[in-house]
């Protein structure tokens, strides 16, 4: 008797077989792809996120920065997006920073899009979680003096910098 619930319980167990579906294959291949160990520059990260940052400005554009569907472009391409007029309350302080370097830009006429890196710890100036594209929005003065109306702030998460990177 108990060698045939034995026989039974290994005839059960083989006949499962242990398959996998399609989309559990597919699934399990993410996986591994997304944990992949993969060797990227610094100045590699910094050029892809301009190159990111300038795509998400564009997808903007293209809606003429209706707010309505900002949020969905920021859904879209996985970033968090800002506009920050010059001498707002609600800025960060790096965003702070931006504003008075590009007003300071718009006096000599040297204003264009940056990209900067945002410390997850301020004490620890190697290590940096997030990137910053800036755009700022300019007008031309009567005098030819460029006049800063605002800053289009995208925060592009690193990881998925890096995982952009490695699909490629």
């Amino acid at each position: 008797m108990k060698y045939s619930i034995l026989v039974l319980g290994i005839l059960v167990l083989a006949s499962c077989g242990g398959s996998l579906s399609d989309d559990q294959r597919k699934q399990l291949k993410e996986g591994m792809d997304t944990h992949k160990i993969v060797r990227v520059t610094d100045s590699e990260i910094v050029s892809t996120s301009l190159d990111q940052g300038r795509a998400v400005y564009k997808a903007l554009e293209s809606v003429r920065f209706d707010s309505t569907k900002t949020d969905s472009i920021a859904r879209h391409f996985r970033v968090k997006i800002r506009w920050v007029v010059p001498g707002s309350g609600h800025a960060l302080d790096i965003e702070n920073q931006l504003i008075e370097a590009y007003v300071m830009g718009a006096s000599s006429g040297s204003i264009q899009d940056n990209i900067q890196k945002v410390n997850a710890d301020a004490r620890n100036n190697d290590t940096y979680d997030s990137l910053l594209y800036s755009k700022p929005v300019v007008t031309k003065m009567s005098d030819g003096v460029d006049k800063l109306e605002g800053v289009w702030n995208i925060y592009l998460a690193k990881k998925e910098v890096v995982m952009d990177l490695s699909r490629k």
